[in-house]
């Protein structure tokens, strides 16, 4: 086997004015996401989805072909081989951030092309999946009146959900409203996540109204209190989690394992939730696991992506003894749906494990030409005075 080409695809589904959403940190006028499609010799293919792609499709391509002679020639099943070689190659760029996420999404892509090769899940690649079904949010609660929000989550608890994640972050008074209208509609016997998003506010809240906006919420009994802080203050997550009985969730921004290892040497969270097509990859991602589970953190990662991503968080997790559970975003995507092979199947609150080869996802020519790129079709940040 060998790696013939290496690019970079561009999508986007762009939404209808009765489609658009918004969050307290910024609004959705479509869904544009990145993947990176690797070819071998014998014309497989392999994709996987690169992170940054979604807030910053304008960016990946040039560093896509900046990677791409690393790869060009190479034997696609020598993952770890190219991943350390990819990383090294950009001491001062690439460490990090962007660069990341990128190696991430390529890393992804050569598990789908050996995967398929060999007829295998990517998650046998890994060392094999040590669960066959993992426990599931839907991810949804978006900007709406509090009676659609209540039917909408009480839809996910009819289709099977078992737990729901809202948004809040609107201020003291209108988040209280939203949880106490959330509890309500689902119930007491249905898990209740709540994400700040602080990382996406464009003023960040401190540990004072945070710890008082928890104290208020602690009735409603809410699963986990998620990023409500700015990532980079472990010091106030730690005070938080001092102040409120709520458990504290974060780290979907987190590159590599060393950044999540600030978190858990700063003692900051009780659960951790990288995004395997952020934080570095699938091979991260069990790394990560395991790091954590030595300081007695649950892992619950985020994915927010279309196909690919999500089946990379899925596989990976599979093989990771202490994850807790699993996002499943609910938010308008035909990029989550129309890539994968097979719908996915959820079981009392559980998504089944597929045993598909590689990710279990295809990205057609069809496809390609129905949903193109549109920067139009993106998120946009509330981040003007």
């Amino acid at each position: 086997m060998r790696i013939t080409n290496v690019e970079c695809i561009r999508l986007t589904y762009k939404y209808t004015p009765e489609e658009v959403w918004g969050w307290p940190g910024g609004t959705y006028k479509g869904w544009t996401t990145c993947f990176v499609r690797i070819t071998d010799a014998e014309g497989r293919q392999g994709v996987g989805e690169l992170g940054d792609g979604l807030p910053a499709p304008d960016l990946v391509p040039a560093v896509v072909e900046k990677l791409k002679p690393i790869l060009v020639g190479k034997d696609p099943r020598q993952v770890r081989l190219l991943k350390d070689q990819l990383y090294r190659s950009a001491p001062g760029w690439g460490r990090r951030g962007l660069g990341i996420s990128i190696i991430s999404g390529i890393e992804s892509a050569l598990f789908d092309l050996v995967g398929k090769a060999l007829g295998v899940p990517a998650y046998t690649l890994l060392g094999g999946a040590v669960r066959s079904r993992l426990p599931v949010y839907a991810s949804g609660g978006l900007d709406t009146t509090i009676e659609r929000l209540q039917q909408e989550l009480q839809g996910y608890v009819a289709r099977g959900f078992r737990a729901v994640k809202i948004r809040v972050g609107y201020g003291l008074e209108r988040d209280l409203g939203v949880v106490a209208a959330a509890r309500t509609a689902i119930g007491p016997g249905v898990r209740l996540m709540l994400d700040y998003g602080a990382s996406y506010l464009k003023s960040p809240p401190n540990v004072i109204e945070v710890a008082q906006l928890a104290r208020a919420l602690e009735p409603f009994a809410p699963f986990w209190l998620e990023e409500p802080l700015h990532p980079d203050d472990l010091a106030g997550h730690r005070r938080l989690r001092e102040r409120t009985s709520i458990p504290i969730a974060a780290g979907e921004n987190t590159r590599t394992i060393h950044e999540v290892r600030q978190f858990l040497d700063a003692d900051a969270v009780d659960i951790i939730q990288p995004d395997a097509v952020y934080a570095g990859g699938m091979l991260e991602q069990i790394e990560i696991g395991l790091a954590s589970a030595e300081r007695g953190v649950m892992l619950a990662p985020h994915t927010w992506g279309s196909a690919p991503g999500l089946m990379a968080n899925l596989y990976a997790a599979a093989c990771i003894a202490n994850t807790l559970i699993i996002e499943y975003s609910q938010a308008l995507n035909p990029l989550r749906e129309k890539l994968l092979i097979r719908p996915l199947q959820l079981e009392d609150g559980e998504l089944v494990v597929p045993d598909l080869p590689g990710l279990g996802i295809d990205l057609s020519e069809t496809l390609i030409e129905q949903y193109p790129y549109d920067p139009e079709g993106a998120a946009i940040l509330k981040l003007e005075n």
